[in-house]
């Protein structure tokens, strides 16, 4: 599997956006967009993550190997994929995952401070071969969707852990 960025055409449109206010400095978020560890707890289908060594395509990104479960009917399919997040300054961060056969996704995270905190743009590009586009679009967008609302209650302070107490 080729980990060379996919880089959508700078005037497409995005499979999906999706946006969050949270009430935390730009830093904060920043900070944890940038490792895909803090994602393990927040997103539906990971499983584990390993760290992998860094590509020469992106010398600056963070690259992991990562295991998720994905829900198909009553069974949950195990997907393997290398994934890698790239700070792109104070007020970007790239993601890219590469997973078989030939599936892609760029998504661009975009930071900018507004009254009491900070606005996170999620854009994500998928590529993908034929009627397998449509699903992973779709799976992906209800994972970063329920993520983006684990991030803003973990970084607010506002998650409970499974006692019931903020965590």
């Amino acid at each position: 599997m080729s980990r060379r960025p996919f880089l959508p055409d700078r005037d497409a449109a995005p499979t999906f956006e999706l946006t969050r206010d949270l009430r935390v400095p730009r830093a904060d978020v920043h900070a944890f967009l940038c490792d895909l560890r803090g994602y393990v707890p927040l997103h539906p289908f990971i499983e584990s993550i390993e760290d992998l060594p860094a590509i020469p395509d992106l010398p600056a990104a963070r690259v992991y190997r990562v295991v998720d479960k994905i829900p198909l009917g009553p069974f949950k399919l195990k997907t393997v994929y290398d994934a890698a997040l790239e700070p792109r300054g104070d007020d970007e961060v790239r993601g890219h995952a590469w997973q078989s056969p030939n599936v892609r996704l760029h998504t661009r995270y975009g930071l900018r401070d507004v009254a009491d905190g900070t606005r996170l743009v999620e854009r994500c590009f998928v590529d993908a071969p034929g009627g397998l586009r449509r699903f992973v679009a779709s799976q992906a967008r209800k994972a970063h969707d329920e993520t983006l609302d684990g991030l803003k209650a973990l970084l607010e302070g506002t998650r409970a852990d499974a006692s019931g107490d903020p965590t």
